[in-house]
């Protein structure tokens, strides 16, 4: 799992609740939008919900949103959230669309009447669906559907304009102001159900407030105060977030699921990186980090010694670095490493860059540091070990651990070469730049080749 789920606890629409439930149902950290965590995040923006950048602050790379709105703001791209519209994903809407129908269904009740309804897309379908005994026609603004449109419905599909004076009930579902009331005349029992988001579907133009429907809702009349004239009487609902109100526990689930899809689509080989006290290359690390993280889920471990201050680079905005580019806290124990043997999800561990004390104790089975210890865990379930040599003593002490190490199973070598052969001859140091590839290579039981460059 390895996120956090954030979403608005103080929240009045009961499916952000019932979502929560879910993932802790689930064995998620639920935490309110606003709680800061350095871990990765799923975050879940309710529609309508008023989103502030530094909500934000501090997520790491690979956290996620998810909301109705079809983007988030522009201080969400620049620290990599990567945002996902549900609007976007045909199952949920299917699922999303059927729920607000059978709300609407429970408000209106079985009906013979006739019924006119704007706009004829995914929503209106499944109200179709719902009164399957009403009397429908269809009115519709999109010309490019007119012949369609016209051979099912034909003489109730309208365009543009449509004769609502025979309507008792009118259902809007496009968030547009469509349909003109400003000469409409007192109809007896006639009521405008709209279903759209703001700005709703009612052109309110040249009218003038005189009444207001008993059931009208304080957003209702909220949204009416601000129209300019209203003369005469139209009985109006708007009627936002139905499943949310009428069927809670289904429409949490439907988020749920859908944010579950993306996330196995989306689901990236998990690899344990780790890293030990070479501090020279810290600094040449940290974009190749990137760029592994785009491929990979990586569970950082390192070192005692890389852990402590050095002369290269500051190790506490190292170690931030490293967390913000994982999304996972780093292990700096023995004893955390260890529990890397359970997780079945990890298919390789990588030791980059791998010091020559680290060859030569995994040369001779020596377990005295989180990274020999999370190398053990993996190689003991038969999992490859990636290693990516920076070590000034490579054609010399380290030599014949290097060449053991060659011909020993599961172990595969980043491509490796002398890298100062004037001022340190026997040191050796593996390419950066095809650590991604020798992982890659060696999941399937193959070593990347030439070795030696």
């Amino acid at each position: 799992m390895n996120y956090v789920v954030k979403l608005n606890k103080k929240s009045t629409d009961k499916r952000v609740t019932e979502l929560g439930k879910i993932f802790a149902a689930a064995g998620y950290k639920v935490l309110d939008i606003n709680e800061s965590s350095a871990e990765r995040t799923i975050f879940f923006f309710e529609p309508r919900f008023e989103i502030r950048c530094e909500m934000f602050s501090g997520v790491p790379l690979g956290s996620y949103a998810f909301g109705y709105a079809k983007a988030l703001p522009e201080c969400s791209q620049t620290v990599g959230i990567k945002y996902i519209s549900l609007s976007e994903d045909e199952t949920f809407i299917a699922e999303n669309n059927m729920l607000t129908a059978q709300a609407l269904k429970q408000i209106i009740g079985d009906t013979k009447a006739k019924m006119l309804i704007a706009g004829w897309g995914k929503l209106t379908a499944q109200i179709e669906k719902v009164f399957s005994g009403a009397d429908i026609s269809i009115l519709d603004f999109n010309i490019h559907k007119r012949p369609e449109l016209i051979d099912k419905y034909g003489e109730k599909a309208f365009f543009a304009v449509a004769p609502t004076e025979e309507f008792p009930i009118i259902i809007n579902t496009i968030p547009k102001e469509l349909l003109q009331v400003a000469k409409w005349k007192k109809r007896k029992g006639q009521i405008i159900y709209d279903l759209a988001s703001a700005p709703y579907g009612i052109d309110w133009t040249g009218c003038e407030i005189k009444w207001l429907d008993p059931e009208h809702t304080v957003a209702d009349i909220d949204y009416l105060s601000h129209s300019r004239r209203i003369t005469h009487f139209v009985r109006y609902r708007i009627l936002p977030a139905l499943p949310g109100k009428y069927y809670p526990a289904e429409a949490g689930k439907a988020v749920y699921d859908a944010i579950m899809r993306y996330l196995e689509a989306v689901k990236k080989t998990t690899i344990v990186l780790c890293i030990t006290g070479s501090a020279c290359s810290y600094l040449k690390l940290l974009p190749i980090l990137r760029g592994l993280a785009a491929e990979f889920d990586i569970i950082p471990v390192i070192s005692e010694n890389a852990n402590q201050p050095n002369r290269f680079t500051n190790i506490e905005e190292f170690r931030g670095s490293l967390r913000e580019i994982t999304g996972h806290n780093i292990i700096t124990n023995i004893a955390g490493a260890e529990t890397l043997s359970v997780n079945k999800s990890i298919r390789a561990v990588v030791i980059f860059p791998a010091t020559g004390n680290t060859i030569a104790k995994l040369t001779y089975a020596v377990t005295d540091t989180p990274v020999l210890m999370a190398a053990k865990a993996q190689l003991r379930n038969g999992k490859p070990c990636v290693i990516g040599i920076s070590t000034n003593d490579a054609l010399s002490g380290n030599a014949r651990n290097i060449g053991e190490l060659l011909n020993r199973k599961n172990i595969y070598f980043v491509p490796f070469g002398q890298d100062d052969i004037v001022n340190k001859p026997f040191s050796m140091i593996c390419d950066f730049n095809l650590v991604g590839e020798t992982i890659k290579k060696a999941l399937t039981g193959e070593q990347i080749q030439p070795l030696l460059i």
